[in-house]
């Protein structure tokens, strides 16, 4: 009687903090839709290229981003309906994504064994990277949302295959794919764990299918091989070899205070389902609940396994919210084990979600930043600079946002110049590193205009230039610097070039953004400054 009131209370309590976490991650993706403001650069080149006329163009640029085709689509359909709301409409586009994630979390876990996704909610759903970048106009919030509804309706395909059952899962794995490139490693370890299960109970046509369902998945990929294979000729101006410390450096800034129980559940949840192999389970079950912890663990294992391949071929400098997938992937994975394994890991989820609430405040300060002070600034510089006047974006890839925004009459122009803002071109970056004066008409642009009584405003980041510092010289046509192609060497002297200009020959002032009293959060990656030039000393240095 005791243990039966006990397992009452256990799954009572696990419903009453189940839902609270789920209706506070309800109110913290608004939280984050009203706060987010404009669209930064990373969002405006997928809606650009998106918004392009035909799928004939949007296909090739494509590979000038992050995603295949399915997301786009899904965007270009959203601008159409939604074109009179403007960035209001596309963030409500993010906030429908972020609850379809959210409901994903409860579908993977009840259809496969009718748990609850405590650890999911906790790790995942609450979390405010996962929750601004999941929302973002990007790839990603849908990307992780097919990935674990496709490995949900694998495992009840193969719980009981039918027609009906294993065309659902096939369709999911081919959206998946077509989604986020990355899931194309996680349905190979979903598909793994589920042959390693079918062939531990002897279901070989099970296996055989689920074979099937991977193949379809990879052969609609083909089309993009080659096209991604040309796109590294010039992605080399923007490639970093990843490291062990960059990606755990990302890891504790995804997880936060959070990054030692998500590591040790991962493992622990790794070790418990892996562990399964080694049970004495009769070889003709069916591919049952029972099954489910040794599912989850190697598909947890080889997922982590594939999600690092991905990362360390791509090349790319890795952002925090890259790793998104990788923690939401295992979050899932983990509740299908916990507590399957043993009664007793209960208390362990259950100390999870303590932990997960008592930090979860912080997600506050997180969540109110802006995304960009980029639709601002556009506007304030419309508004304030003449027709003669010159307007600098530095660094180039901020000239992304800029151009989606500004619409004034003076002319602008970025570090180097290149003639196409609407995504990023970094085979015309590529084409200016090769050039020995690259910037060399930009500044006499500045000169002229300043010679003229004009002002050059500087928009994003200028560098400082000490009192007494020497011009600084072109560097040398890539990839002859130590770094080979990468840009932001190249893209750090170029402003310091500017600069020095500047400070030499006029006088700079800082210029205050407008709107919210002075105080504006703003995520760091894009706050923009503004500072305008005017004058011009003769006989300065």
């Amino acid at each position: 009687m005791d243990l039966t009131f006990t397992a009452k209370n256990m799954k009572r309590t696990g419903w009453v903090l189940a839902s609270a976490m789920t209706a506070a991650a309800v109110f913290w993706h608004a939280f984050s839709m009203v706060h987010a403001g404009g669209l930064w650069r990373d969002e405006v080149g997928l809606v650009n290229i998106s918004k392009l006329p035909t799928f004939m163009e949007i296909f090739p640029a494509l590979l000038r981003d992050h995603c295949p085709i399915v997301f786009p689509a899904i965007l270009r359909f959203w601008a159409d309906v939604s074109s009179g709301l403007g960035d209001a409409g596309l963030r409500l586009l993010g906030l429908l994504v972020g609850f379809f994630l959210l409901g994903s979390f409860w579908f993977a876990s009840r259809m496969m064994g009718r748990g609850l996704p405590l650890l999911t909610l906790s790790l995942a759903a609450l979390n405010p990277v996962v929750i601004r970048y999941g929302d973002s106009l990007r790839g990603y919030g849908f990307g992780m949302a097919v990935i674990i509804i496709t490995m949900a309706l694998i495992w009840r395909f193969m719980e009981q295959p039918s027609l009906r059952r294993g065309l659902l899962a096939a369709m999911a794995a081919v959206v998946s794919v077509q989604t986020l490139y990355q899931n194309a490693f996680f349905l190979l370890a979903i598909c793994v764990g589920g042959l390693v299960v079918c062939l531990r109970r002897k279901r070989h046509s099970t296996a055989v299918w689920l074979l099937v369902i991977g193949f379809v998945a990879a052969l609609s990929l083909v089309p993009y091989l080659n096209p991604i294979r040309h796109a590294q000729s010039w992605y080399v101006v923007s490639k970093l070899p990843v490291n062990q410390a960059i990606a755990l450096d990302r890891l504790v800034q995804m997880t936060d205070s959070l990054f030692g129980v998500w590591l040790l559940v991962v493992l622990l949840a790794a070790i418990f389902g892996i562990g399964q192999l080694f049970a004495g389970q009769k070889s003709d079950a069916k591919c049952g609940r029972e099954n489910l912890p040794l599912f989850a663990g190697i598909t947890l294992l080889l997922g982590a396994i594939g999600f690092a391949v991905f990362l360390k071929s791509s090349g790319m400098p890795t952002q925090v919210w890259y790793y998104t997938p990788l923690l939401c992937f295992t979050a899932v994975c983990s509740d299908l084990i916990f507590p399957r394994v043993h009664p007793a890991t209960a208390a362990g989820v259950l100390i999870v979600v303590l932990l997960a609430l008592i930090v979860s405040p912080a997600t506050y300060f997180a969540l109110r930043l802006r995304q960009t002070n980029g639709d601002l600034v556009a506007r304030q510089i419309a508004k304030v600079a003449d027709a003669d006047d010159l307007i600098i974006v530095h660094p180039w890839h901020e000239g992304v946002t800029f151009a989606y925004y500004y619409h004034g009459a003076a002319k602008w122009t970025t570090l180097p110049p290149i003639t196409d803002y609407r995504y990023f071109r970094y085979d015309f970056i590529k084409e200016q590193l090769r050039k020995p004066h690259a910037i060399d008409p930009v500044l006499e642009q500045v000169q002229a205009t300043l010679r003229s009584g004009h002002s050059v405003w500087i928009v994003g980041e200028l560098p400082k230039s000490p009192r007494g510092a020497t011009l600084p010289a072109d560097p040398p046509v890539a990839p002859n610097l130590s770094s080979g192609w990468l840009d932001q060497p190249y893209s750090d002297v170029w402003g310091r070039k500017l600069t020095w200009l500047i400070h030499h020959r006029s006088d700079l002032i800082n210029v205050p953004i407008e709107g919210f009293g002075g105080f504006l959060p703003v995520n760091p990656l894009e706050n923009m400054e503004i500072k305008v030039a005017s004058g011009w000393r003769i006989n300065a240095p």
